[in-house]
């Protein structure tokens, strides 16, 4: 007897990715996931607390809460470089090319 195909795992993403709709707003889900992610740890790494990254940046530590928050997307890029440098950190931004549809002429 066959089995049924499997509605999740990788070919009904692959699927769902070949809409190039629904792949940027994954893609772009999936960096502020990154962003949130990767300030948590870069916190629980240098050993501090949200407050104490708060005062070192000179913001709250609402304002950390939020900026590592997986919903949160109004990122400012002075913002995330004080927080960054408050954990002892270093910030790199990396811009690729897509396709050409998109390019100057």
């Amino acid at each position: 007897m066959k089995s049924k195909p499997s509605r999740g795992g990788k070919g009904w993403l692959n699927r769902k990715l070949a809409n190039p709709s629904f792949r940027r707003g994954f893609e772009e889900e999936l960096q502020r996931l990154a962003i949130g992610e990767q300030l948590t740890r870069l916190r629980r790494e240098a050993g501090l607390t949200q407050a104490q990254v708060a005062q070192r940046a000179k913001t709250t530590a609402s304002a950390i809460s939020r900026y590592e928050n997986a919903d949160y997307n109004r990122y400012e890029l002075r913002t995330l470089q004080r927080i960054v440098r408050a954990c002892g950190g270093r910030m790199a931004i990396n811009l690729t090319s897509g396709s050409n549809r998109h390019r100057a002429v």
